[in-house]
C-alpha cells in the first residue's frame, strides 16, 4: 500500500486539479475536503465569507467521509487555494479532526499571487507533533518541481 495521501479542498476546481496531477505522479490516493457550507460563486464574495470565517475562528462544518485508515498514511500533501493569505478555514476543521503525530505534511497551494508561508505556519501550529515542511506554490508544477519539493518523502 502507497503510504502518502493528497487531501485537498477546492473551491474553483483549480486546486482539485493540481492535487490530481500531484496524486497522479506519485501514484497516491486522494481525498477531496468538502463543507456543508456553499461558497458564493464570485472570488470576491468568497473572500468576504472567507474573511468573516477568520475573524470569528469559525470551523466551516465538513460533509466528506472520515478517513478510516488515516493511520496508514506516513505522508499527507494537504492542497488549497489562498484566502487572505492563508489556508481556509476548511483546512483547520479537517487538520483538528485527525491525530498528525508523527507524519510528514506537505503542503501546497494554487493562488493568483500569495505563496502559503503563513498557511503553513497555521498547519504547524494546528498539526504539534508532525515534521511540517516548507509549503510550496503550486500553479504551474511539473515533475522536476514535484521531484525537489518532495524529496524527502518515502
Amino acid at each position: 500500500m502507497n503510504n502518502t495521501l493528497v487531501v485537498y479542498f477546492s473551491k474553483s476546481g483549480k486546486t482539485k486539479k493540481t492535487a490530481e496531477y500531484i496524486a497522479g505522479e506519485i501514484n497516491a490516493e486522494t481525498h477531496e475536503i468538502t463543507t456543508e457550507k456553499v461558497y458564493p460563486k464570485s472570488y470576491i464574495m468568497t473572500l468576504l465569507e472567507s474573511r468573516k470565517e477568520f475573524k470569528k475562528d469559525e470551523r466551516p462544518v465538513l460533509t466528506d467521509e472520515r478517513i478510516a485508515n488515516f493511520s496508514d498514511y506516513k505522508n499527507i500533501l494537504i492542497g488549497f487555494p489562498v484566502w487572505f493569505f492563508t489556508c481556509p478555514m476548511a483546512i483547520v476543521s479537517f487538520l483538528e479532526q485527525y491525530d498528525f503525530s508523527g507524519k510528514k505534511i506537505y503542503p501546497f497551494c494554487t493562488s493568483g499571487g500569495s505563496n502559503c508561508d503563513k498557511a503553513t505556519a497555521k498547519i504547524r501550529e494546528v498539526c504539534r507533533g508532525a515534521e511540517v515542511h516548507d509549503g510550496i506554490k503550486a500553479n504551474n508544477l511539473d515533475k522536476s518541481r514535484i521531484s525537489e519539493w518532495l524529496k524527502d518523502l518515502n
